[in-house]
């Protein structure tokens, strides 16, 4: 979630959790624009950045269907035209991170209409380890230490499903 205006996330997070269910983690906020300035022209300075994940799972596939609905909680907050708010969404797996887009690129994988997965991380040893694409943001400690969290809970759920 990227935004400068945190009030925009409370409105976006009930629409998310009205479709996907309740959130389970959230990480530190961290300041965006020592990462990069990609978003200021669109959506100003002072950009906030934090990871949130949902409570659920849900297979890759509906990796589609959740960056359609977060473009859409984008576009209703959109004012003159340009996003106040960012919403990547992503999943998480053993094995890696991995980020919808709607641009193609080299690395990246269609999935669907009009949506490409692209991985930013992926998981060797003990930690999650960048590809040379990866954004500076996910690279962060704040990332890193979020996302290692959320890979261990996911671990525990899978276990847990595996149980019963």
């Amino acid at each position: 979630m990227l935004t400068a205006d945190e009030r925009l996330w409370e409105i976006a997070k009930k629409s998310l959790c009205e479709k996907w269910g309740e959130i389970e983690m959230m990480s530190d906020r961290t300041d965006f624009d020592k990462f990069t300035d990609y978003y200021r022209s669109e959506m100003g300075e002072n950009l906030v950045r934090f990871w949130v994940a949902l409570a659920d799972l849900y297979p890759p596939e509906d990796l589609i269907r959740l960056k359609w609905d977060c473009t859409e909680i984008e576009n209703n907050l959109a004012q003159n035209g340009n996003r106040k708010i960012n919403l990547d969404p992503g999943y998480i797996s053993e094995a890696k991170v991995i980020l919808a887009s709607f641009k193609d690129f080299s690395h990246r994988i269609y999935l669907g209409n009009c949506v490409y997965a692209d991985m930013q991380l992926m998981w060797r040893g003990k930690k999650f380890v960048p590809m040379e694409w990866t954004f500076a943001d996910y690279k962060s400690i704040v990332a890193q230490d979020f996302l290692k969290k959320l890979r261990n809970s996911y671990r525990e759920k899978l276990k847990a499903y595996s149980k019963s």
